[in-house]
């Protein structure tokens, strides 16, 4: 009889000696069953739990769309308040004519204390605007639903400005999507340390 041949690659010999060399297979479990561990040691993750290394399911860092969320609003927060202070600037230098250009523009007599108090109003709203988006870093309690409902007002504000706050409209719109998403809720309600 001869020797097997080492680089054969159906395996040894056939018959009796094949059955000789192979070691006793442990009995398998069911296909889909999961194998648990023996006694001490831990058992696997389940999916979005905490794993072996101390993991909380929650993100470690800001994801992207929270962050672009984040950079939209700086940005309307920080265009917003610099036109309302030029235009308060202007109101505040220019105040006769003003008025009366207005007068002339829109056909409406308003008073130039009025538009002041509604660009005040819109500064303000540009303040906290940028205010809520420089606290998207540590995911304070509150932020998501203030930056929300931030950008709900940015959204009136745009439609009352039509044509050129459909900008407004648009940017407020997807940053309200970006917010509720699934991912951005982890982020802010992710345990503080």
């Amino acid at each position: 009889m001869s020797l097997p041949d080492q680089n054969n690659p159906y395996g040894g010999p056939q018959g009796q000696q094949q059955a000789q060399q192979q070691p006793a297979q442990q009995q398998q479990q069911p296909y889909g069953y999961p194998q648990y561990p023996a006694g001490g040691q831990q058992y696997p993750a389940y999916p979005g739990g905490p794993g072996p290394y101390g993991d909380t399911g929650y993100p470690t860092s800001i994801p992207g769309k929270t962050t672009a969320a984040r950079v939209m609003m700086f940005i309307t927060g920080g265009l917003q308040a610099l036109l309302s202070t030029l235009l308060l600037i202007g109101i505040a230098a220019a105040k006769e004519d003003f008025e009366e250009g207005f007068q002339d523009g829109s056909g409406l007599d308003i008073s130039a204390e009025a538009v002041a108090v509604a660009l005040g109003v819109l500064l303000v709203h540009a303040l906290l605007g940028i205010a809520l988006a420089s606290m998207f870093g540590k995911g304070a309690g509150g932020v998501r639903a203030g930056s929300i409902v931030w950008l709900s007002f940015l959204i009136l504000f745009g439609v009352l400005t039509i044509p050129l706050g459909l900008i407004w409209v648009t940017l407020g719109i997807i940053s309200i999507v970006m917010l509720a998403k699934r991912d951005s809720g982890r982020w802010f309600s992710r345990p503080k340390q």
